[in-house]
């Protein structure tokens, strides 16, 4: 078949829903031998069984080893970690796919609207990640850690409260890839784009049939899959997934313009052309890195402590 997992355990939150995006990661990982965790806390509609249990039992019957688990991602994050280790001694991936999308266009009660949002989120990856983390460290092939952005890093309007939550998977997913690094632990985003019951949500029309019919979450999870493998070697990366497709996403920096210290804000409005020019632009690996491009275009000397090993990362252009 190609890449097997061998036994490797693998948490996958918010992977209960029907037709989701949790479930086809948990569905294909078990499928290539992942003993997986079926993390989520909702139950179907019109139904008392469990989400999570009923895609347990769906990788069961289908000859897999599931167990179910329903606790809250951000308070009681250690426990779904414990449901792994009890069931099957380590955690060695983890799938952050929890996530929720509400709150209101931007206004005065906008931080405790958007709370819900940017808790089950962020703070929900977090809190997994960092209880899980001990043990990828640990783990016997290589730890693997996907988080779950989406499309909207790009802009939405009036669903900013989603924007904010998944664009934080970018600068999350890459220091802590940085960390992860000594011990062989990668981390990558995915911006996943599938047919689910959040896009399920979108109005009658070109768009939609388009999703529904050329956007599988499926498609998405062959990939997640790749990225969960200990052979896959990539890490700190962001890429766009969907429709059989995928792409590296990259946060980019022109060369930018140099008018010195003194420089006056009329003399801003003169250069906006190159200011705002993409023709070609630098990708910096890291916050150092892009110190070190910040301190090259100015004529300044890079501090030795901010250059990577080896040639310049910034020298590394994409036209």
């Amino acid at each position: 078949m190609g890449l097997e997992f061998d036994g490797q355990v693998a948490v996958v939150t918010g992977a209960g829903g029907v037709g989701g995006l949790g479930r086809a990661h948990a569905l294909a990982l078990a499928s290539r031998g992942c003993r997986v965790v079926v993390n989520d806390v909702g139950l179907p509609f019109g139904g008392d069984v469990p989400a999570a249990e009923r895609v347990a039992a769906e990788i069961r019957d289908a000859g897999g080893e599931a167990i179910a688990d329903t606790h809250d991602v951000v308070e009681e994050a250690s426990l779904i970690i414990a449901t792994a280790l009890d069931a099957f001694g380590a955690v060695d991936i983890v799938v952050n796919n929890a996530g929720i999308a509400s709150g209101t266009p931007i206004g005065p009660d906008a931080v405790e609207e958007w709370r819900p949002t940017l808790e089950t989120t962020l703070q929900g990856s977090i809190a997994v990640t960092g209880a899980a983390w001990p043990h990828l460290e640990a783990s016997s092939t290589a730890g693997r850690v996907v988080m779950t952005a989406s499309g909207t890093v790009f802009g939405a309007p009036f669903s900013a409260a989603y924007s904010s939550a998944k664009s934080s998977m970018y600068g999350l997913t890459r220091s802590l890839a940085g960390e992860g690094r000594r011990s062989g632990i990668a981390v990558n985003v995915i911006l996943p784009a599938a047919w689910t019951r959040l896009t399920g949500a979108l109005p009658p029309g070109p768009v939609a049939e388009l999703m529904a019919t050329r956007f599988p979450p499926d498609a998405v999870a062959t990939f997640v899959a790749w990225l969960c493998h200990p052979s896959c070697p990539v890490s700190g990366e962001a890429f766009s997934v969907g429709g059989g497709r995928a792409a590296r996403v990259v946060l980019a920096e022109n060369a930018g313009v140099v008018l010195g210290v003194d420089a006056d804000p009329e003399r801003w409005g003169t250069v906006l052309d190159e200011l705002m020019d993409v023709d070609e632009l630098v990708v910096p690996t890291s916050s150092n890195d892009e110190v070190s491009w910040l301190a090259h275009t100015i004529g300044g000397e890079v501090p030795a402590a901010y250059r990577p090993g080896g040639a310049l990362a910034w020298d590394r252009k994409a036209r």
